[in-house]
């Protein structure tokens, strides 16, 4: 994790940014359009976000000998090259409840002056950005007021998710079994694994990816619906069977 300080400095790289840094607010959007032999002219499928494009600039602090430079040189060549092979989040430390996903794009460059240095890194960074918490839901919570009793086997049929988010979210489903042929309702789509989960058994659905695992083994052959993503606001899931269902979910903004 990379964090802007509300100093100006950017840890763990070392540098203090400048003014001249490019760094945008939103992500850039791009039409889609499509033409047919049928139709007169092209069709207007709405818009789609793209990556964007950042310029970080900062520079060391003064006084540094020519061992200090090399050094320096050094650790931010190393944070460079992770970022262009793993690529890193970022997250303002006036802000440390959102992070966006940047790489190194481009060759990063370092000005040498005599007793300092300077630092340009070009980055491509996702169109969104992604809470750091990740918000877990369940299916065996209870609410217990005054002159309720408590069923450790309590199990609700819905669960609400709260999406605190700007856009849509992708949602990870993982339930535990005992379960027969187990059916989830999202948004009104219905989510159906046709199989039998032991108490031993976890089948997991990401709608992220689109993949399906039973056990961690790619399962779906046997997996009938979309993978549905959380619109902003509060939402309800239904499931009416038995195991545990938990819900993963990381807010998202543009």
């Amino acid at each position: 994790m990379i964090i802007i300080k509300n100093s100006g400095v950017v840890e763990p790289l070392g540098i203090r940014i400048l003014r001249e840094s490019k760094l945008q607010l939103t992500a850039p959007t791009r039409n889609i359009t499509d033409s047919a032999d049928e139709f007169d002219g092209e069709i207007d499928f709405g818009t789609e976000l793209k990556n964007g494009s950042w310029v970080l600039v900062g520079v060391t602090d003064e006084g540094l000998s020519a061992t200090d430079k090399m050094q320096v040189r050094r650790n931010l060549a190393t944070h460079i090259n992770n970022l262009r092979i793993n690529g890193a989040y970022i997250a303002y430390e006036s802000d440390p409840d959102k992070k966006i996903f940047v790489k190194t794009e481009g060759r990063a460059e370092i000005e040498e002056y005599p007793t300092w240095l300077k630092v340009h890194i070009p980055l491509k960074v996702d169109p969104l950005w992604v809470s750091t918490n990740e918000q877990l839901s369940w299916n065996t919570q209870q609410s217990v007021g005054l002159g309720d009793v408590y069923d450790p086997n309590y199990v609700s049929e819905t669960i609400t998710l709260f999406n605190t988010g700007t856009t849509e979210a992708p949602i990870i489903l993982e339930l535990k079994g005992p379960a027969i042929n187990p059916e989830i309702i999202v948004g009104g789509e219905t989510l159906k694994y046709i199989g039998i989960l032991t108490t031993q058994d976890i089948l997991t659905i990401n709608t992220e990816h689109g993949t399906v695992k039973f056990n961690n083994v790619n399962a779906l052959a046997n997996y009938v619906g979309s993978f549905p993503h959380i619109p902003p606001g509060e939402n309800t899931i239904f499931y009416d069977g038995d195991g545990q269902l938990m819900i993963k979910m990381y807010d998202r903004w543009i």
